[in-house]
């Protein structure tokens, strides 16, 4: 019953809003057992897992699950991927799972400038910059001075390989 897992999914965001997060996963697992389908259930759980439980690799799973429902979610991808960072994920394994989602990652300046961070730890200082000059990217909140940060570095970076390569050719 569909409707039956709607309301036990919006019994658990009452839940959650009212910091009772046991009842709110409870209401959240009885709402994914009745439809399976739902993602945002999902997501809900894995940040609720991560946060309130400390249960990661519950997390983890539950997070990937509703991406793999909605694979055209936007936020989820972020939210996975970052999930991915405080895990621990190699940079070439979030670099690579980004261009399989190069839709996505441009429709979000977070995601857009975190494939940049992701280029420029892997030494990829002109790609970075290539990407960061092509994007007009807008304030948002937790995100002042990150543009700037990231372009600074590019261009230290190149900087840097460019002085190296002199001092080798000098006789």
């Amino acid at each position: 019953m569909p409707e039956c897992s709607k309301a036990n999914y919006y019994l658990g965001n009452f839940w959650y809003a009212s910091k009772q997060y046991d009842k709110a996963i409870e209401c959240w697992i009885n709402s994914r057992e009745l439809d399976d389908s739902f993602p945002t259930v999902r997501r809900n759980l894995a940040l609720a897992y991560f946060n309130k439980s400390k249960n990661s690799n519950t997390a983890l799973l539950e997070l990937e699950k509703a991406f793999e429902l909605d694979p055209s979610d936007a936020r989820i991808l972020m939210e996975l991927d970052q999930l991915y960072k405080m895990l621990g994920k190699d940079f070439e394994f979030r670099l690579s799972f980004l261009a399989k989602h190069l839709d996505l990652v441009n429709f979000r300046d977070d995601l857009y400038l975190e494939r940049i961070t992701l280029l420029n730890f892997n030494g990829k200082f002109e790609e970075a910059l290539e990407l960061l000059l092509k994007r007009k990217f807008h304030p948002w909140e937790g995100g002042e001075g990150k543009v700037t940060g990231q372009y600074i570095f590019s261009l230290t970076e190149m900087a840097k390989q460019e002085i190296k390569e002199k001092m080798q050719l000098k006789p």
